[in-house]
């Protein structure tokens, strides 16, 4: 037998609503992470107005399109590897350990570069969102220092990678 008109249209209704709901979900995603890495004093509010002024920000300053200029910037200073330091008792010496690891999960990686470039804006600034929107169309043309310190850490993990043979895959 055939199915019915209507229930193949209500079914592919339903496949699109679907898609729609996972496009925003993903929108909404880096949207969540940046207020949270925003916040100040556990008040999202306060996350939320810097947003909007960095976004206000970004619009006047490029004719770019500000999404894509906001993923570039954090896609190009989001490291792939972490420096885990290990204390190693030796009798009554005590040695730091650093072993290199993959941040598997893009979420990590993402508020991972967040705080990058959190830390590197944050020094005794007065409009954080501006400093923050210089930093972001920065590191879209990769002249940031988050790019550098992101390099540094390749770096530093590439003299440690004796040590990458005993990350857990």
């Amino acid at each position: 037998m055939m199915p019915e008109k209507s229930s193949i249209k209500n079914s592919q209704q339903n496949r699109l609503m679907k898609l729609n709901q996972n496009n925003l979900k993903k929108k909404a995603s880096l949207r969540v992470k940046m207020v949270n890495s925003f916040m100040k004093n556990g008040k999202k509010t306060s996350g939320e107005k810097i947003l909007l002024k960095f976004i206000k920000f970004l619009q006047k300053s490029t004719n770019k399109n500000y999404v894509s200029l906001m993923k570039l910037g954090i896609i190009n200073s989001t490291p792939i590897f972490k420096l885990n330091e290990q204390i190693v008792k030796k009798g009554k010496r005590k040695a730091v350990r650093v072993t290199p690891a993959f941040i598997s999960k893009n979420s990590l990686r993402v508020m991972i570069a967040l705080k990058f470039i959190n830390k590197i804006v944050s020094k005794g600034s007065n409009s954080f969102y501006k400093d923050f929107g210089n930093e972001i169309i920065n590191s879209a043309q990769l002249k940031s220092s988050t790019v550098d310190k992101k390099n540094e850490l390749q770096k530093q993990v590439l003299v440690n990678k004796r040590y990458i043979s005993k990350f857990r895959w």
